[in-house]
């Protein structure tokens, strides 16, 4: 039996050198379609948003302004959150669009309130967008890190890839970690992606 790849701790799941579905795409052509259901965060990242929430705020549509109405009273308890504990933000109908949902924090023109608010104050990315959110379509969690697919299904596909010209990928697509490289040293460092650049075959 093959071994396993790991990087420190984090196994480096197999669907990371698959093929890429396309190459990323972009707002105007998605929408922030990832962003139909909201996303958990560690409670500790609403305290941090919630600490700049005069900043978040001026970067959002006045009836969203109010930060008692951005994240659920949910609590969950998962060993993924840095404090063990986290929470939900809102979703409701996205500015300008009546009936379709979306996080709380997406705006008009599909970008992200705690994004616009980051850059301008100057933050370091990720600022104050979440993890999870700076990281898809690639995702850590209990240990593996992986190509998320499964939240892609959630929101009807999305996976910040535009399809090629025919499906399923050419020959010659590039793996999926090298699209996805500024994700995956967000999530592992750029250590952790010259692990999966070293081409042996050790998946199983």
């Amino acid at each position: 039996m093959a071994r396993k790849r790991y990087f420190d701790d984090v196994w480096l799941h197999p669907s990371l050198r698959l093929p890429a579905r396309g190459v990323p795409c972009a707002l105007s052509e998605c929408g922030a379609a990832c962003c139909v259901g909201g996303i958990w965060l560690d409670v500790g990242h609403v305290q941090r948003i919630l600490d700049h929430a005069d900043a978040v705020a001026a970067h959002m549509d006045d009836d969203r302004g109010n930060p008692d109405v951005w994240f659920t009273d949910e609590v969950l308890e998962h060993r993924d959150f840095p404090s063990g504990f986290g929470t939900a933000t809102s979703v409701g109908d996205r500015p300008g669009q009546p009936g379709r949902p979306g996080c709380v924090f997406v705006r008009a023109d599909h970008k992200c309130a705690l994004q616009v608010a980051s850059d301008a104050l100057g933050l370091p990315w990720p600022g104050l967008k979440p993890f999870e959110c700076a990281t898809f379509p690639v995702l850590l969690s209990e240990g593996s890190l992986r190509w998320d697919r499964q939240s892609a299904a959630r929101a009807h596909g999305a996976d910040c890839q535009q399809p090629g010209p025919r499906s399923p990928p050419l020959p010659g697509q590039p793996p999926f970690y090298r699209v996805f490289r500024r994700e995956i040293e967000l999530a592992i460092g750029k250590a952790g992606w010259h692990t999966l650049q070293g081409g042996d075959r050790s998946e199983p």
